[in-house]
């Protein structure tokens, strides 16, 4: 009976030591959880969402054109009948493009598919005191001005890759809202930095950019953080060009009446 006994009482003991080891790592994840939301809370999120309502609007756009200067081609149709300007082709483009405004408005303009992949990224990258720390230190003066920085090299890097792969331009009739509200974005960020600023005056900043979790938490933003908006963004212009490729036999009428209007 008291080797029963012994063995009651330990597997008691053990499942109390289980019970109390869940509860902790349960309360560690919950702590976490917060510093996580606490820190991708703190970052601002519009240059980053702008490069993403143009480079999408533009990728409609220009699939749909590609769409209807194919067809006016491949039926025959001269560049002075068939182009830009044409009230035929201007009706056309309005079909092919209907109510993908509200995809980038659903899909693009709500942060929280940013939100939610910077989270993912750094739940997976940092644990509860360093994001905690990160948190806390983009709070202060100094490293606010960090996390602005952090931003806007995000932004940049993305908005690089769309230029200089000629999947974004300027001067894209149709987009130029979207391109006047990244200007005035991208002037607003821009007021925030001196021309010459010292951060050695926070010491708390040499510290985060010295070291981790500063420095591994920069290079996952610069490098997992910029790929993350990368494929949301391809997500959904291609969502928007599989639609307008969908609607390409609503071109045929508009055709029609230009060449029966030729004829």
């Amino acid at each position: 009976m008291a080797q029963y006994r012994w063995v009651a009482g330990f597997m008691a003991a053990f499942m109390l030591t289980m019970v109390q080891v869940q509860a902790q790592e349960q309360s560690i994840e919950a702590l976490k959880k917060d510093a996580v939301e606490r820190l991708v809370g703190e970052h601002d999120t519009s240059l980053s969402i702008n490069i993403g309502r143009v480079y999408v609007k533009q990728a409609t756009l220009t699939t749909a054109r590609d769409v209807l200067w194919r067809k006016g081609r491949d039926a025959g149709l001269t560049n002075e009948q068939w182009n830009l300007n044409s009230p035929e082709w201007q009706e056309a483009e309005r079909r092919l493009v209907a109510g993908l405004q509200e995809l980038i408005r659903v899909e693009v303009d709500n942060p929280a598919w940013l939100e939610t992949a910077w989270t993912k990224l750094s739940s997976e990258l940092l644990g509860a005191e360093e994001a905690d720390e990160i948190a806390v230190h983009f709070r202060t003066e100094g490293g606010a001005q960090q996390r602005r920085t952090i931003e806007w090299f995000v932004g940049e890097l993305t908005l690089q890759y769309y230029t200089f792969t000629d999947r974004l331009k300027y001067g894209v009739p149709g987009s130029e809202q979207e391109m006047r509200d990244l200007q005035v974005t991208t002037y607003e960020i821009q007021s925030h930095f001196e021309p010459i600023y010292d951060l050695t005056d926070y010491p708390d900043t040499m510290r985060f950019a010295s070291r981790d979790p500063g420095v591994k938490y920069m290079k996952m933003m610069v490098m997992s953080g910029v790929h993350a908006i990368h494929l949301h963004l391809e997500k959904v212009a291609n969502k928007a060009r599989e639609t307008v490729l969908a609607r390409a036999p609503l071109v045929d009428s508009y055709i029609a009446r230009v060449k029966s209007r030729a004829g």
